[in-house]
């Protein structure tokens, strides 16, 4: 999956919005933050976007006279469920319910199937990071591995370096002070860059709502609709990547 960098988000968006990227305040990153991760959950679950697809073999288990299907535990959402591996072979995609979490199929004869399924979108919510502060499992931080900061990263862009800001999730199981990402605590939080033009005219309608720009609203989320044809477009008609419709007999 191509991705993008959130500094190029963050940047492009300050600009859209009239405010100046080389001013940026921790209150308007957090802004451009939290309108950025609302708009990336509305287009992560939008479509059915190839990028976001896995395929994962899965045993299945007798359940009170059901077969349920034993997910593993980076499935978000499940999409369909198939006999064989679909990117491999002409798979047949199975009949079955989803109840709460689990996953049961309407034949209690399958005990091996594969699962199309997606993660969940990622959610935005970390602070620049800084050296002097101790982070624990889950913490989330934004920093900009172009500047190699070693101290706190900055969010204006450093002349000289280029701007490769991302969000970057702990995931050591000790809590510790000082250690930079990316190096082996962090887990970096990837954003498609099919995304990109969507989430910046979003946050910018979401900018001019939350200043009640009424006016200009309606003229950003058209930029923003026409950037999610547009990103549709590149996946349908210059990659091809269409969903096969599948019959199945009873």
């Amino acid at each position: 999956m191509r991705t993008t960098y959130f500094s190029e988000i963050l940047y492009t968006a300050l600009q859209v919005c009239g405010l100046d990227r080389n001013l940026t305040t921790l209150d308007r990153f957090e802004t451009v933050r939290d309108f950025a991760s609302r708009r990336l959950q509305t287009i992560w679950e939008s479509q059915d976007w190839p990028d976001l697809k896995r395929y994962t073999k899965c045993t299945t288990v007798l359940a009170d006279s059901r077969r349920k299907v034993t997910l593993p535990a980076n499935v978000g959402q499940v999409i369909a469920v198939w006999n064989k591996d679909p990117l491999a072979h002409n798979a047949i995609e199975k009949d079955f319910t989803l109840y709460e979490d689990d996953v049961y199929l309407a034949n209690d004869l399958d005990f091996d199937v594969w699962v199309e399924h997606r993660p969940d979108a990622p959610r935005l919510f970390g602070k620049p990071w800084s050296s002097t502060t101790t982070y624990s499992t889950g913490a989330q931080v934004y920093y900009d591995v172009g500047a190699a900061d070693t101290t706190q990263t900055g969010l204006v862009p450093k002349e000289g370096t280029p701007s490769m800001g991302d969000f970057y999730v702990y995931v050591g199981n000790n809590p510790q002070a000082g250690q930079i990402p990316p190096l082996g605590v962090w887990e970096k939080v990837s954003i498609p860059r099919l995304f990109t033009s969507f989430l910046v005219h979003g946050v910018h309608a979401d900018y001019q709502r939350s200043q009640g720009n009424a006016d200009l609203v309606e003229a950003a989320e058209a930029d923003a609709q026409k950037a999610l044809d547009q990103a549709l477009d590149q996946v349908l008609r210059q990659q091809g990547q269409t969903r096969r419709i599948n019959f199945r007999n009873y």
